[in-house]
């Protein structure tokens, strides 16, 4: 199965239009089930929310039910893979 590589931002191929998401805010790298996400220097950040808190975040894998914000716009990996898939 090949590598599939998308931008998530107001610009994305993934797009969240919050006005703290960077036009390129990060990119979600799918290869064989598994998921990683980049932070691309955004303004505002990316943060993995665990317990309620939310942690910078710059690159790693994560799961589907895990969840990030992206400034201030807060989705699961589950619905950024979806949008991915209706690009």
């Amino acid at each position: 199965m090949s590598e599939r590589t998308y931008t998530i931002g107001r610009k994305g191929q993934i797009q969240l239009s919050d006005k703290t998401t960077s036009a390129k805010h990060a990119q979600l790298v799918v290869k064989q089930n598994h998921f990683y996400i980049i932070d691309l220097d955004s303004t505002n950040g990316t943060y993995l929310i665990d317990g309620g808190k939310r942690h910078l975040f710059k690159e790693g894998f994560v799961n589907l039910d895990q969840t990030l914000a992206f400034g201030r716009q807060e989705c699961s990996v589950r619905e950024l893979v979806a949008r991915a898939e209706l690009a």
